[in-house]
């Protein structure tokens, strides 16, 4: 016997859907179209990278991938917001567009405050583990160097 209340009424035909989050503004227009073509770009990417996980039989990877490719696929409007889900892959060009600017908004009260900010990405080959201890350590050196230096 089905014993469980539901609330509300079930109209139907009408579809109710649960949002998370805030959602985007729709009168952004500008913000739209940044998002769309980063979807675009992510799209195109996965299918690349669908295509060699199936070729060296990585089904994990190969799930990771058609999970971005979704990324924010179905998309719902309520209250002038646009609300989906996000996948949260680091390889997904939307995702990690919503993670920086929140690093961004997350560090900015103390930023504005500096005098010249300057942002400065440091990059350097791939080592093997054995080397790792070595380059952590060059990069330190090279920090206090640099530091010392200003």
């Amino acid at each position: 016997m089905y014993t469980l209340a539901e609330s509300g009424t079930n109209i139907v035909g009408q579809n109710h859907v649960i949002v998370n989050g805030e959602g985007s503004d729709l009168s952004k227009v500008e913000a739209l179209k940044g998002r769309a073509k980063r979807k675009t770009i992510t799209q195109i990417m996965m299918l690349k990278l669908i295509e060699i996980a199936q070729e060296n039989g990585e089904t994990e990877l190969e799930k990771s991938y058609w999970n971005t490719y979704y990324c924010q696929q179905n998309i719902f409007t309520a209250d002038g917001r646009l609300y989906g889900k996000y996948c949260k892959n680091r390889f997904c060009t939307l995702c990690c567009s919503i993670r920086k600017a929140e690093l961004i908004n997350k560090y900015y009260p103390v930023i504005k405050n500096w005098e010249e900010p300057y942002f400065v990405t440091l990059t350097v080959k791939a080592c093997k583990a054995d080397k790792l201890k070595l380059y952590i350590k060059k990069f330190i050196q090279g920090f206090k160097k640099n530091y010392r230096k200003t």
